[in-house]
């Protein structure tokens, strides 16, 4: 039996219809101001009704997309042959943060044809991006396994060899001073290459199933913390702990390799910034702290006073080969092992930072007993 609505009841069933839609809908009137956002555009983009009404999409533009973008898409979307624009665009949502969407825009008529606005629905892609971006990953790192796996054999069996005889050679020039730091310079760069293979290997290698038990974190903290005070204060850095007697589960040794890791990254962010500083007096810092969370889970967060992460590099930090350092001063390896060993022990790991100048902060997640 077919129903029929009368033309308000079929107004209000379209109107309930947009309002409950979970895709971000947008109208706007001829000139391009907003007239009409539905719950999910607010949800998805952080702007109110109020903020938004009355403007135009423009407050959406990200530099993701330039000029030339938007004036091909309205050459289309006016075009009488086509009549309609979609496409994917990456906004920007109130907070900063990207949105990827694939977003459709048509235009609105009255009866006579004549067209009074426009309607924009977005299919919001963050966790379509996601995907891609992890599989991208799991791709990159396959590749990166295969050439650190012939590494590990053609280059790491004579460069034993190698230096061995450098140890022997070193041996038989005791007491020749420059040929000493000569020898001893090769046997350095020996040992950087081996441990630049060995970090593929662990960036690439599928997870093993290691066994995790309760660790104390104060006590793997100051473990790594022995290693660092004598460069932290050789370069002015202070390293605070608060709140950091507590249990967690983890691996004691990846533990410790994971803190290492991330002190170090930190501490040459503050040797950068230091650099590029005029001010010998600003106060450089390190702080480590942890929090309990609900569901029996710890934060452990760990802030540098340092140079800061750019929000376009914070998706980046973690892949391998990245880094922001200048040739030769880093492999790009450090935050890529970090990133295996938090995923070895099924923990999560996430980084804030302003921009620029203002640190950041690292924070992990483990579980606790």
């Amino acid at each position: 039996m077919n129903t029929k609505f009368a033309p308000d009841q079929v107004d209000k069933i379209f109107y309930n219809c947009v309002e409950d839609c979970f895709e971000p809908i947008m109208l706007t009137d001829k000139k391009g101001h907003l007239t009409y956002v539905n719950p999910a555009w607010v949800l998805t983009y952080g702007y109110s009704k109020e903020e938004a009404l009355d403007k135009t999409p423009r407050l959406l533009r990200s530099t993701q997309q330039d000029e030339k973008f938007y004036k091909s898409m309205w050459q289309t979307i006016l075009d009488p042959s086509i009549g309609f624009w979609r496409g994917e665009v990456t906004n920007q949502a109130k907070d900063g943060h990207m949105v990827p969407v694939l977003l459709t825009i048509t235009p609105y008529r009255q009866p006579s044809g004549q067209i009074v606005g426009y309607m924009g629905i977005a299919v919001d892609l963050s966790d379509q991006k996601k995907m891609e971006q992890q599989i991208l990953q799991q791709d990159r790192l396959a590749s990166i396994g295969m050439l650190a796996g012939g590494l590990a054999h053609e280059i790491g069996n004579p460069l034993g060899v190698i230096r061995g005889r450098a140890e022997l050679v070193l041996n038989q020039v005791r007491g020749q001073e420059v040929a000493e730091k000569n020898i001893e310079v090769i046997i350095g760069q020996i040992d950087r290459i081996s441990g630049l293979i060995q970090s593929l290997l662990r960036v690439s290698r599928v997870p093993d199933k290691i066994l995790l038990r309760q660790v104390f974190l104060n006590q793997a903290l100051e473990e790594v913390l022995v290693l660092l005070r004598e460069p932290c204060h050789r370069i002015g850095i202070e390293i605070k702990l608060h709140q950091i007697n507590q249990v967690i589960f983890a691996e004691p040794s990846h533990l410790q390799q994971l803190f290492l890791n991330i002190l170090i990254n930190a501490m040459h962010a503050i040797e950068e910034k230091k650099s590029k500083s005029a001010s010998s007096d600003e106060l450089n810092f390190i702080e480590v702290s942890s929090q309990v969370l609900s569901g029996k889970r710890c934060a452990i967060a760990i802030r540098d006073s340092g140079c800061g992460i750019s929000a376009e590099n914070r998706h980046k930090i973690f892949q391998p080969f990245f880094t922001t350092k200048a040739a030769g001063k880093g492999t790009g390896l450090g935050l890529a092992v970090v990133s295996k060993l938090v995923e070895e022990m099924s923990a999560k790991i996430s980084v804030e930072s302003q921009g620029p100048g203002t640190g950041a902060t690292f924070t992990i997640e483990f579980d606790t007993p």
